[in-house]
């Protein structure tokens, strides 16, 4: 595909080998594209470079997270070619779908008011084990004009401009809380139903889960400050610190019979269970597993919001909270 009307930002730190399959999955596109790299200790830089990828490596003059690395790699593309009008984003352990940028730019057309397009991305190897196929149905976005959707997408131009890009202050989270904002100009949010991409999450371990979901109650809580929505804030700390806290307490102050209370999580996990089936997009062995985790991950979630708000009152340095094991 040949066009100077979009182009492409990629993202990363220490991918490896996930990195050398993005840029030649971009590279394909045979159209623009950046390479923004984190400061990474691998061979990541060489292997940019040595593809004719234009690589630039964020110093630490400032704290380093991905908003500051999109920001950075839409800025350089767009002044080096000033008529682009769309930029797509990925993330370097990402795929880039060969179909994908013919079908963004169609749906960019059909309406001004357009603003980001986004599609399916599939976990490449989600029957890995139970943590690649939880990512992979996380990934899922309901087709049709949506609230958010991840950081892998294609937004326009001006639309990026107008909202001066993402938050670079939040170390998880921006992609929505950017989303929130571009909503409020009235400007559309699009999930098409064919497949943007594949992503290696390369998640193996328990620790790496709750790594994750720790990054995501943290992101929570930081969209929830800026205006974002209060219900998973509120559901991860019901569940994931009130509930439990609560029973023992009562337990050790009144009866053991309050250990009872601990039954509503099976109830639950049953109700989650249900929601998700009702859409019958996965099979129902995954929806139940997905459904425990789900509610497994509002203890590391609660952890999250814990840490957010630690920070936010002892002036705590931000720091990235990265859950893969390099």
């Amino acid at each position: 595909m040949k066009n100077n009307k979009i182009g492409i930002v990629i993202i990363g730190r220490n991918e490896g080998e996930r990195l050398i399959l993005c840029l030649e999955s971009v590279i394909k596109a045979k159209i623009s594209c950046i390479y923004v790299d984190s400061q990474s200790i691998d061979n990541s830089v060489f292997e940019a470079e040595s593809r004719n990828v234009r690589t630039i490596v964020l110093d630490e003059s400032v704290p380093i997270n991905a908003s500051r690395a999109r920001n950075s790699g839409f800025q350089a593309l767009v002044d080096e070619h000033p008529g682009l009008e769309y930029i797509h984003f990925i993330d370097a352990d990402c795929e880039l779908d060969p179909k994908w940028l013919e079908h963004c730019l169609l749906e960019f057309e059909r309406s001004k008011f357009t603003a980001v397009v986004c599609g399916r991305l599939h976990e490449k190897y989600k029957n890995k084990n139970i943590y690649t196929r939880l990512c992979d149905m996380d990934w899922y976005v309901e087709p049709g004009e949506v609230d958010a959707c991840g950081g892998i997408a294609t937004i326009r131009c001006s639309v990026m401009v107008e909202t001066n890009g993402f938050n670079e202050q939040m170390i998880a989270g921006a992609d929505p809380e950017l989303y929130f904002r571009i909503r409020k100009k009235n400007y559309k949010i699009i999930c098409l139903p064919v497949d943007m991409g594949t992503h290696d999450s390369n998640m193996q371990y328990f620790s790496e889960y709750w790594k994750r979901s720790v990054k995501t109650g943290y992101a929570y809580m930081s969209k929830m400050i800026l205006g974002g929505p209060r219900n998973p804030v509120f559901s991860a700390v019901l569940w994931g610190g009130g509930v439990p806290i609560l029973t023992l307490l009562l337990s050790y102050v009144f009866s053991k019979l309050f250990m009872f209370i601990f039954l509503l999580y099976p109830i639950q996990v049953l109700k989650i269970y249900k929601n998700i089936s009702i859409k019958k997009i996965h099979p129902q062995y995954s929806n139940f597993i997905y459904a425990i985790f789900c509610l497994v991950g509002k203890f590391s979630e609660f952890v999250g919001i814990s840490r957010y708000v630690f920070n936010l009152f002892s002036s705590s340095k931000q720091r990235l909270i990265e859950y893969k094991e390099k």
